[in-house]
């Protein structure tokens, strides 16, 4: 009994583990690591490509957004897509 509860224990441990390192190496660290028309989304923590925001989104640069226009008001570091 012992040795399948160690052994489910270890199981659940280890794919545990794969997950999370399937999840570190999909992580972007530039627009040229996403496909498809997409871009790095650098504000997100892990870093990950989505398709460029509609007007309203809250951006830190020009290229997250459709319009490629992100308007960052003086002193802030958190703009919004026009």
């Amino acid at each position: 009994m012992f040795n399948k509860s160690l052994l489910s224990t270890a199981t659940i441990l280890s794919l545990s583990l794969l997950s999370q390192a399937s999840f570190a190496a999909e992580e972007c660290k530039e627009d040229k690591d996403c496909k498809n028309g997409e871009v790095c989304i650098l504000a997100l923590t892990p870093h990950v490509c989505k398709a460029p925001q509609a007007a309203g989104a809250a951006c830190k640069r020009d290229a997250v957004c459709a319009s490629s226009k992100c308007e960052i008001p003086a002193g802030k570091d958190v703009g919004v897509c026009k």
